[in-house]
C-alpha cells in the first residue's frame, strides 16, 4: 500500500521524522499544501509526496519554510542529519520541543542558554566544547531565537544564575548583558536573576530546561556529551521541584531589569 501522510510513523527514522514534521507545522500554522507550494515555488502534489514520505524536499525549500515558521533551522537540520545518518537525536529532540512548546522554563547556572546568548558568546561556547563547523552552529542557534519573537511566542520563564556572567570573558560581557536586558523587555519573557550571594541552592544541580506543549512536558538536561531529554515523571518532578526552589530565592523581574542596567553602566 502505498505510503500516505496519514501513515507516517515519526520513529520510523529521520525521513520518516521530517515528513512528519513537516505536515505537523503546515497545519500547526493553518495553511493548504497549495499555500505551502506557493511559497516554495511547488505544486500542491509535491509537497503532499513530500509529507508522505514519497520524495525529499530540496534543502531550498526547508530554508524558506524554516524561515516562514520560525522552526530555528529545524526542518534543514533534520534533512541534514537525515541525509548524512549522523543525528544527535536528544538535540533534535530538544529543538522539536523548543518550537513547539508553549511555555518554556530555563534555569541557567553555567552557562546564559542559548536564546540569550550574542553571537560572540555562542561562538566561545561552540569553541569551549571543540564542536565542528562552529560558524554553521552559531547561524543555526541565532536562527533559533526567532521563538522569543515570533507571532505566536511561547511563555518564557528564565532562572539565570550571576554565577553565569562572571565567567564571562570581558570582551564579550558588555554586549551580553545589552542582550540580557532586550530579552527582560520582550511582553511573554520572566528574566530573573539568581544573585551570587544566594550561595549553594538546589537550582545549582546544572542547566537545565522544562517544555510544556499542549500534550505533554518533557526536561532537556545539559551536559558535557549535548544533554539528555527527560521525561520520566519522577525526573520531571525533581526538576520541576528544583526550579520553583530556586525562584524563590531569585530577584524579580523588575529588580534583575535594575541589576542588569547597572551592569552594563558599569561595563561602559
Amino acid at each position: 500500500m502505498a505510503s500516505t501522510a496519514e501513515s507516517i510513523n515519526p520513529m520510523d527514522g529521520l525521513w520518516s521524522l521530517l515528513a512528519y514534521m513537516l505536515r505537523k507545522l503546515r497545519q500547526q500554522h493553518r495553511q493548504s499544501q497549495a499555500e505551502v507550494g506557493r511559497l516554495v515555488a511547488a505544486d500542491h502534489k509535491t509537497v503532499s509526496n513530500w509529507e508522505a514520505g514519497r520524495n525529499h524536499p530540496p534543502v531550498e525549500a526547508l530554508r524558506v519554510l524554516d524561515l516562514e515558521w520560525k522552526t530555528g533551522g529545524l526542518l534543514e537540520a533534520l534533512r541534514h542529519y537525515a541525509k548524512t545518518m549522523q543525528a544527535p537525536a536528544q538535540f533534535l529532540a530538544f529543538v522539536e520541543y523548543e518550537v513547539l512548546a508553549d511555555v518554556i522554563r530555563m534555569n541557567g547556572v553555567a552557562f546564559v542558554p542559548g536564546p540569550l546568548q550574542t553571537p560572540e558568546y555562542a561562538h566561545e561556547a561552540f569553541a569551549l566544547a571543540g564542536e565542528p563547523n562552529i560558524e554553521d552552529q552559531v547561524r543555526q542557534r541565532m536562527e533559533r531565537q526567532a521563538i522569543l519573537n515570533r507571532a505566536d511566542p511561547p511563555y518564557v520563564s528564565i532562572l539565570l544564575s550571576e554565577v553565569a556572567l562572571t565567567v564571562i570573558p570581558p570582551a564579550i560581557l558588555p554586549g551580553q548583558l545589552v542582550r540580557l536586558a532586550e530579552v527582560a523587555d520582550l511582553p511573554n519573557v520572566s528574566l530573573r536573576l539568581v544573585p551570587a550571594a544566594v550561595g549553594l541552592q538546589v537550582g545549582l544541580i546544572g542547566d537545565f530546561y522544562l517544555f510544556t506543549t499542549s500534550a505533554r512536558e518533557v526536561g532537556f538536561v545539559e551536559t558535557p556529551a549535548r544533554g539528555r531529554l527527560v521525561t520520566e515523571v519522577e525526573d520531571l518532578r525533581r526538576l520541576n521541584v528544583a526550579f520553583d526552589r530556586t525562584s524563590g530565592r531569585a530577584l524579580t523581574p523588575e529588580a534583575t531589569r535594575a541589576r542588569l542596567q547597572e551592569m552594563i553602566e558599569a561595563h561602559q
